[in-house]
């Protein structure tokens, strides 16, 4: 399942805390005349970004590294619901208002990310009648939305609302305890509070040529067609894009292109919002799974970067040391992932050359003219 839940923020805080000092002396400082990502993608009117936790920002040459390379941050756990109001009566955005600071310092942009989920809710909600539940929810989204209004590029109101099997929506807390309403109530209660900020609806397994990806995405166009027809407001439609390398059989996704045309006539824009390829079926050797990582980049992206109404690329993590797969899918032959534009050490690996080359090519495109969001 892709999620990102209390076991991975405590595996995060252990591993940075533990080694920030260690990596801050043994790394190499971020290369001054590496070719940003941010700007290339500035060029076409694309916002390029990364993951990110405030424990990160102790390693000097990692935040440098985010500095140079994205113009957009979203936090990895930071804004989940258990962090934000970890009991009935107290909220805490101290961590999230770090990561706000740490943007705000290099004119970059923070996501909102996420303000509803299956995953990572405080423990306190799970006793709550349904009447109480919609009380929560909707003092939750509005003291939220609230606190940030103005400063964020989007908010993720709803992430991975798609049932696993694509069949109609999945049965998490909000559907039990408040019938499909709460995914309108939801955008509507946020937008109330933040006119101007785009909602956007989140989720994952929608990418891939492959019958499962089918039914999710025939899915989503249900559900967003109901949204418009009672229109309730949302502007965009993320896209995890956790991507699955496999020599044997690589991906396509040409149904994914289609789909997204097929989605336009919403007036949407598109995120790609969680971008990595899992190499848990490639070879030991680092220059084979590198080539096979950079080329699911490169077929990916080559489908989606053309489209007008892409608006964002992020990335989930900017260095292989601290990507999730590597505890949520680690690798029979106990290698670390290599799913990232940066190696463990913080140093380009083929797919930052291959995300280089696409952006080169894209920017001195059609779109290239079009005004920075």
């Amino acid at each position: 399942m892709i999620g990102h839940t209390l076991r991975r923020r405590q595996f995060l805080q252990g591993l940075c805390g533990a080694s920030a000092v260690l990596l801050a002396q043994q790394v190499q400082a971020a290369p001054a005349r590496l070719r940003s990502l941010a700007e290339l993608a500035q060029q076409r009117s694309l916002l390029w970004g990364s993951a990110i936790t405030t424990d990160m920002l102790a390693i000097p040459d990692l935040a440098a590294l985010y500095r140079q390379q994205t113009s957009l941050l979203v936090p990895e756990w930071e804004m989940k619901w258990e962090v934000l109001q970890p009991s009935p009566d107290r909220f805490d955005f101290s961590r999230s208002d770090r990561l706000l600071a740490f943007a705000q310092s290099y004119q970059a942009q923070l996501r909102g990310h996420t303000l509803l989920w299956h995953q990572q809710l405080p423990q306190w909600l799970a006793s709550l009648t349904a009447a109480e539940t919609a009380t929560a929810l909707q003092r939750y989204i509005t003291t939220v939305v609230g606190h940030y209004r103005g400063h964020l590029q989007s908010w993720d109101v709803i992430n991975e609302p798609i049932a696993e099997n694509g069949q109609g929506l999945r049965p998490n807390l909000w559907l039990r305890q408040l019938g499909p309403s709460y995914l309108e109530k939801s955008l509507r209660w946020a937008r109330a509070v933040d006119p101007t900020v785009p909602l956007v609806i989140n989720d994952f397994g929608l990418e891939p040529d492959s019958p499962l990806a089918t039914r999710k995405r025939l899915q989503l166009l249900r559900l967003v067609q109901e949204l418009r027809d009672r229109d309730a407001p949302l502007q965009a439609i993320g896209f995890q894009a956790h991507l699955v390398a496999n020599p044997q059989a690589p991906p396509s996704f040409t149904g994914f292109a289609e789909f997204l045309a097929d989605l336009s006539r919403f007036d949407l824009d598109f995120y790609i919002t969680e971008l990595d390829v899992n190499d848990q079926a490639l070879p030991a050797n680092n220059a084979e799974r590198d080539r096979e990582v950079a080329q699911t980049y490169q077929r990916f992206l080559s489908a989606v970067l053309p489209l007008p109404r892409l608006k964002l690329v992020t990335t989930w993590g900017l260095s292989d040391r601290f990507t999730w797969l590597n505890q949520f899918a680690p690798r029979a032959d106990g290698l670390p992932q290599r799913p990232l534009p940066f190696d463990s050490v913080f140093q380009p690996t083929e797919t930052y050359g291959n995300l280089i080359t696409l952006l080169q090519s894209v920017s001195n495109g059609p779109n290239s003219s079009t005004s920075t969001q």
